[in-house]
């Protein structure tokens, strides 16, 4: 098999996740907590549920005083009071009595077992009740904690908060959270082309969609973006703009850093005193002149212009630091198995992420490549909604193999 003499994705993958470390923690209202990174497990400090209480409608009775009564007779209960979620019955029950219970609601003291109201006959005055039912102690009821207890840790350090685990944490009776605070990520894009976001449109001029499309994807990662002027094609201009941006905790630029007369990005990076390219062209397509590189201690990584490259990089690289910097504990990225829909060619020395489309028959994925994949197109990119992923000298594929696939995030 032949050698790439570039670096590999996963040599750049273990690179950038080396190079980045937890950010610092802030304290955030639950309510606001969802998609933020614990940066402290969640420990209840109660019981839940915190008493043993009613699964069902019923009757609270206490098994032992139950089964004591004659079984061949028909077994007569006194009524002496009601349970309900949040007004529980007061007193104790003793032998032949019993307390109507509602779904929720906490069981009298002495009462461990709950008759369900389907299996009461009332008697006429309601102050007693009728059954000839076999029970089992403990019967339809939810023990104390239950579904947790105290103390016990219910979500790790790393976790991302997502809806269904808002519910749960509530129940602890916690409403703030300590989370990892949201990196801030600014955004030049490069290139005497480029509009300014939202300047009208002129000739021989194109609108910035690279630095929208990113900072959407770095909200969406978990970061705050922030973006810059753009830099004209001109070294002092690109340096000047990164020198007054390196308060942030990583930049990204896109465009300006392959081998062309105007890709200006590492020349400008060499003005900088402290300054380190940590690698720079990778074996991956779309995103070969991906440059990663820190200035003044703020890491940077430098995207390609091709908006496809660009958002294909901005997928892989930028979403690993800034699961990194939260502390996300998740696998990333994860390749999943589907049936290849169509053919592919042999592949070359670069890792190669083709876009294409899921659909799912009979619980299968088939996964269908776009016929286009020119690292222009971006239309066809917003089109797709997963890449095919092949390694380096891959062999034809064809309609029926399985492939690997890397499904696209929520909302990107």
């Amino acid at each position: 098999m032949q050698k790439s003499n570039l670096l590999s994705l996963d040599k750049a993958i273990k690179k950038i996740k080396l190079s980045f470390n937890k950010i610092s923690s802030e304290d955030i209202f639950l309510q606001n907590a969802l998609g933020r990174c614990l940066s402290k497990p969640i420990v209840s400090n109660v019981d839940n549920p915190k008493y043993d209480v009613s699964a069902m409608d019923g009757y609270a009775i206490n098994y032992n005083n139950y089964v004591k009564i004659n079984k061949k007779v028909t077994k007569k209960l006194k009524v002496i009071g009601e349970s309900s979620a949040g007004n529980p019955f007061p007193k104790k029950i003793e032998n032949l009595e019993t307390v109507r219970i509602f779904t929720g609601a906490k069981l009298p003291l002495g009462s461990d077992s709950i008759i369900i109201q389907e299996d009461i006959n009332n008697s006429s005055n309601k102050n007693f009740v009728e059954t000839t039912i076999n029970i089992k102690k403990n019967q339809y009821v939810r023990k104390k904690g239950l579904d947790f207890k105290k103390n016990e840790i219910l979500f790790d350090e790393g976790t991302i908060i997502k809806s269904r685990h808002i519910g749960s944490i509530a129940m602890t009776g916690q409403t703030w959270l300590t989370v990892s605070r949201k990196p801030v990520v600014s955004i030049l894009s490069t290139g005497n082309e480029i509009l300014r976001v939202g300047e009208q449109q002129k000739k021989d001029k194109i609108p910035n969609g690279n630095s929208l499309m990113l900072a959407s994807m770095v909200k969406e990662f978990g970061g705050i973006p922030k973006i810059l002027p753009v830099a004209s094609d001109n070294e002092l201009d690109i340096y000047n703009i990164l020198n007054s941006s390196t308060d942030c905790d990583l930049i990204i630029t896109t465009g300006g850093v392959s081998v062309g007369k105007y890709d200006l990005i590492q020349k400008a990076l060499e003005n900088f005193s402290r300054n380190k390219t940590e690698f720079w062209k990778i074996a991956m397509r779309p995103g070969k002149p991906l440059l990663f590189s820190k200035i003044n201690k703020t890491p940077l990584i430098g995207l390609p212009g091709n908006p496809v490259s660009s958002g294909v990089c901005c997928l892989i690289f930028v979403n690993i630091a800034i699961r990194s910097m939260l502390g996300d504990t998740n696998e990333f990225p994860i390749f999943e198995n589907a049936i290849l829909n169509g053919e592919l060619s042999q592949n070359d020395q670069r890792f190669d992420f083709v876009r294409a489309n899921i659909n799912y028959r009979s619980g299968n994925a088939y996964v269908t490549p776009i016929t286009k994949q020119d690292s222009s197109m971006i239309t066809k990119f917003s089109y797709s909604d997963c890449l095919i992923t092949r390694e380096p000298f891959d062999k034809i594929k064809s309609d029926g193999d399985i492939v690997k696939i890397f499904k696209f995030p929520n909302n990107i």
